[in-house]
């Protein structure tokens, strides 16, 4: 599964959950998705971190028979922007083929510093938007790639590295994809037992065999 996605643009039926730190090639990966775009659908991306490049999505596709007004961004700016634009996405399949539907930076708007009544609120929100998600994907046979931030604590004199809002996301997710560091330029991808190595480069994700 893990190679298919990071070498060959397949996406898995289902939601995919993609958690890293910044510059772990989140975003790349997307643009990257792009790249196995099926003539006649359509890639619907939500950028919740307000930070995707249309140059960028033009270099990584370069040289593929790709219409780029054939992949739909809309940008987030808030959570109620979030909720109203996510929850309204099965109107959209009615009039359009989906190849994949990408949110950028699915918990951008809903991170916390203490546990409060505001952050059990939100918290909720997020079950609920993920509960629809995982709905439509079953009634369209829909591919979802979520992309979300990782927290980085010390528990027992070891790192830990988990996923915003990890329970809720990797609970309502058929696949759960973490990215760490390893060194200035390669990255580790870890899926179950499977692992793959890369770098990222003008042509998006580069897998090193």
């Amino acid at each position: 599964m893990l190679s298919k996605f990071l070498e060959k643009s397949k996406i898995a039926e289902g939601i995919t959950h993609i958690a890293g730190p910044p510059n772990s090639g989140k975003t790349t990966m997307l643009y990257h998705l792009c790249k196995g775009l099926k003539k006649g659908y359509k890639a619907f991306i939500l950028d919740c971190e307000i930070n995707f490049s249309a140059s960028r999505l033009r270099e990584i596709t370069l040289g593929r028979d790709i219409e780029l007004h054939d992949i739909i961004v809309l940008r987030v700016a808030d959570k109620a922007n979030q909720i109203r634009t996510l929850m309204k996405l099965h109107s959209f399949f009615k009039k359009e083929k989906p190849f994949f539907v990408g949110i950028n930076g699915f918990t951008n708007h809903f991170r916390f510093n203490s546990l409060n009544e505001e952050e059990t609120k939100w918290n909720k929100s997020l079950s609920l938007q993920m509960a629809y998600l995982q709905m439509i994907s079953k009634k369209i046979g829909l591919s979802i790639v979520l992309t979300n931030q990782v927290s980085v604590y010390r528990e027992n004199n070891q790192k830990i590295i988990r996923p915003i809002a990890n329970s809720i996301l990797t609970n309502y997710s058929n696949y759960n994809i973490l990215l760490e560091h390893v060194n200035k330029k390669l990255w580790r991808a870890k899926y179950n037992d499977e692992e793959g190595y890369y770098t990222l480069s003008s042509q998006g994700i580069e897998l090193i065999k």
